[in-house]
């Protein structure tokens, strides 16, 4: 256990990591030493690929989830169970992972003890997790990026909410009183959103989710993937937080060169997509009315930015 060494696949070991939660520390080194103890190191096999751990920002709850390349060995199993009975996190999961590519995660998880997802508040939204979904590691600046998005939409509007993730621009939004559509293709994200919307109470007709590319949602029309619910003309604002690639010609002509929504907010994790996709959207006919950069990752070059962008026309 370690980190990469810069531009490499070379680890460092490490005794902590000083910017993880305590809980987590603790748990992921005594898992290690457990493993250890058993005689099992890096390189044996099934391999030990890696360790995710979750720990509840505001919540009490800790869910871990070991990445192995298979897990028939005897010892290993044994170590595992002996681990977690020693220090039982909220919830302990195991990955299966035979390839040697470069994802964290391989397609099969095995819940071994406890919840199936890890509950997180955010913006006082209880949001269930799985464990190979992605959520915002630092919370505390997620709830910025809630506040500022939600801010940024007068009520009520009817909002189309483009790589909503597990719902969490949306349900904020459904729960201050928009109508809110929500894109997603990733289906472990969709039914994480779905049990977020149930927990919290939130009515369907308040905050619907759609399973599709966003690519394809624009081209088919959001309403139709609505269920016949208004057409897409008819959405008051978008929100969109694309991945670190940012937006697809086809994405940004889809909402500004078609759809034309008076009121845009673009939450970016990559500065030079953003710059990019600005100067499209700027030439199509929008103002940018606000830039507001969020420091996720302190003492990183990690800078989430909410562009607030209102069409001239």
């Amino acid at each position: 256990m370690g980190h990469y060494a810069r531009g490499t696949r070379r680890v460092i070991p490490v005794t902590t990591c000083p910017v993880h939660d305590e809980r987590g520390n603790a748990l992921a080194f005594h898992l290690r030493h457990t493993l250890r103890a058993s005689g099992i190191e890096a390189g044996h096999e099934p391999a030990v690929k890696g360790l995710a751990v979750r720990a509840g920002t505001n919540t009490t709850e800790l869910m871990a989830t070991l990445v192995l390349s298979g897990d028939a060995d005897r010892r290993l199993r044994a170590a595992t169970r002996r681990a977690i009975d020693e220090r039982t996190p909220s919830s302990f999961h195991v990955n299966i992972h035979p390839r040697g590519d470069a994802h964290i995660f391989g397609r099969e998880t095995r819940r071994i003890s406890g919840a199936e997802r890890l509950r997180e508040e955010v913006a006082g939204i209880s949001f269930l997790i799985s464990p190979t979904s992605f959520f915002q590691t630092n919370v505390r600046a997620a709830e910025i990026l809630v506040g500022l998005v939600t801010s940024a939409i007068p009520r009520p509007s009817h909002v189309l909410d483009l790589y909503a993730g597990a719902g969490l621009f949306a349900l904020p939004l459904a729960r201050a009183g928009h109508r809110v559509v929500a894109v997603e293709d990733d289906r472990e994200a969709i039914a994480d959103g779905e049990a977020s919307r149930r927990l919290n109470k939130i009515d369907e007709e308040r905050c619907r989710f759609v399973g599709r590319r966003v690519e394809d949602s624009l081209r088919l029309g959001a309403a139709r993937l609505a269920q016949g619910k208004p057409t897409r003309e008819d959405f008051d604002a978008v929100v969109m937080d694309p991945p670190r690639a940012g937006c697809s010609p086809s994405v940004i002509e889809g909402v500004f060169g078609k759809m034309r929504p008076p009121l845009a907010v673009y939450v970016s994790c990559n500065p030079e997509a953003l710059a990019r996709d600005l100067r499209e959207i700027v030439r199509l006919g929008y103002d940018i009315e606000s830039l507001q950069p969020v420091d996720m990752f302190p003492h990183t070059a990690h800078i989430e930015t909410v562009a607030m962008l209102r069409s001239r026309r």
